[in-house]
């Protein structure tokens, strides 16, 4: 080995280094976070530009609009250019939905060579996410008073709830399909054979119990809230019975279905809100790695496995009640996106696992091969190289930080007009005024830090408070679901059984 090799261990192992730091994302948005979680949103929007300061905003990710479209949103001021933000961020998933709908046409060692493969990758957005952007952004038109716009992404999040089935149905098979084929055992490899791992995260009850990881009670009831107060009453039929099966231990959700089912609209003069409570805040994607001596060919070779993990939040905070202008409301959790990022990261494991087994076998076989040129030189190499793999094994942990942890729901009618709204927090009484009008309004709440955003839909005059119409006809599905989760989710979209 030559002298000039020597020198390059350090260099390449420095390197290697600083690419994986490059890539943790909890790092990159540590300044965000902590001016987020303190209630200043000023603060962390700066934060948040300075971290990609040194990124084209060509080249700017999906991340990067969601994380910043919430920023927006929260600054009370924002709401055009949050919703902008949050349309970058549709175009780039329009991306992921062409590249999946090809992969779906793909056979499976096609679409297992994908999962499959290592470095850096373009990030599409966990499932969830992918959902509550066409939530966030319905909730962002209700604001604006663009009710038929929340109309269209409601309808968009159907359709993007079909295409996730469709995918991870398919993936699953194609991920045991490329395991068989190139005779590894990575996919057979189980969580809990993983010592070192807390598979404990997964063991909650409010994980276990999630149907999947991108179905979310609030999205489907706010469908059948925006459905109703448009006078399309099988439509809001449908939304509601899907929150109720995803979530069949919240009155509130049974309220709804019964409300459409006796045929009510809001008396003049007063309006049916629906309060949407967020509270916490996602915890940080982070990385165990486990580092093992193995002994493979003429040596021991220096191994190592790196995993995702998400630690539950420690905020669990959910009001009980809210105190509207004097009356009492009861609050119901009804989703738990930190539970969902959970079942997502436990549906994820097989092909994080297999993904790891084989960045593992790489590093085992480049040591072996170094060693074998003998010498001080060959030794010293083979250990940089089990140095450099163990410092930059890491795996993608970037996650939509900004969303809330848990949102609940409460409904009431009330005057409409000025009111103010408060509930108790940890750290004290948190209020504000809202002003609704119209027969049907949606508020969302958020405490962030000792300050109570509030964000209050518009009367656009095409809710009108009289008897319903005739039942709509339930509209189909642009293209026919191709297996049967798929098919599920696109009935319940429709209202049809």
């Amino acid at each position: 080995m030559k002298l000039s090799n020597l020198r390059a261990i350090p260099m390449v192992a420095g390197a290697l280094l600083l690419s994986a730091c490059a890539q943790n994302y909890h790092t990159k948005v540590a300044d965000t976070a902590q001016h987020w979680t303190s209630g200043n949103v000023e603060g962390a929007l700066a934060a948040h530009d300075k971290a990609y300061a040194d990124v084209k905003p060509a080249d700017r990710d999906l991340l990067y609009y969601l994380e910043r479209g919430e920023l927006l949103r929260s600054s009370e001021k924002n709401l055009a250019d949050s919703t902008e933000a949050w349309q970058q961020a549709n175009n780039q998933l329009q991306t992921w939905e062409d590249d999946t709908r090809t992969n779906l046409t793909k056979g499976a060692g096609e679409l297992g060579a994908l999962l499959l493969s290592d470095g850096f990758r373009r990030y599409e957005g966990q499932d969830y996410e992918k959902v509550m952007l066409s939530t966030r952004l319905a909730g962002n038109h209700l604001t604006a008073g663009n009710w038929n716009d929340a109309r269209v992404e409601i309808r968009k999040m159907y359709e993007r709830e079909t295409l996730i089935a469709q995918f991870r149905e398919k993936e699953v098979d194609a991920l045991k399909a490329a395991a068989e084929e190139k005779g590894s055992q990575a996919g057979t490899v189980k969580m809990e054979q993983i010592k070192g791992y807390p598979v404990e995260i997964f063991d909650d009850p409010e994980v276990t119990s999630l149907r999947n990881a991108y179905q979310s009670a609030v999205s489907h009831y706010l469908a059948g809230f925006v459905f109703e107060a448009l006078n399309e009453p099988s439509l809001a039929a449908a939304g509601y019975r899907q929150a109720i099966e995803l979530r069949p231990d919240v009155p509130v959700l049974k309220a709804g279905l019964e409300r459409i089912g006796a045929k009510r609209r809001p008396a003049a003069g007063t309006t049916d809100v629906l309060f949407m409570v967020e509270s916490g805040t996602m915890p940080a994607r982070d990385t165990v790695k486990i580092t093992l001596p193995v002994p493979i060919g003429a040596g021991i070779k220096l191994l190592t496995a790196a995993y995702p993990v998400i630690r539950p939040s420690t905020d669990k905070f959910v009001p009980a009640t809210l105190d509207v202008g004097g009356k009492s409301v009861p609050v119901a959790m009804v989703t738990n996106l930190d539970a969902m990022a959970r079942r997502a990261l436990r549906d994820e494991m097989p092909a994080a696992i297999a993904r790891s087994t084989v960045r593992m076998v790489v590093s085992g076989v480049a040591q072996e091969a170094l060693e074998r040129q003998g010498g001080l030189a060959g030794t010293l190499m083979s250990l940089a190289v089990g140095v450099a793999s163990a410092a930059t094994a890491d795996t993608d942990t970037r996650q939509w930080r900004t969303l809330p942890s848990r949102i609940s729901l409460a409904r009431t009618t009330v005057k409409s007009g000025t009111h103010t709204v408060a509930y108790a927090t940890p750290s004290g009484i948190v209020k504000t005024d809202i002003t609704v009008e119209g027969p049907y309004a949606v508020v969302v709440l958020r405490s962030i830090g000792p300050t109570l955003m509030a964000m209050t839909s518009k009367h656009d005059g095409t809710l009108i408070a009289a008897a319903p119409a005739a039942p709509a006809a339930a509209e189909k599905t642009k293209a026919a679901p191709r297996t049967r989760a798929a098919r599920t989710v696109a009935r319940k979209a429709d209202g049809t059984k």
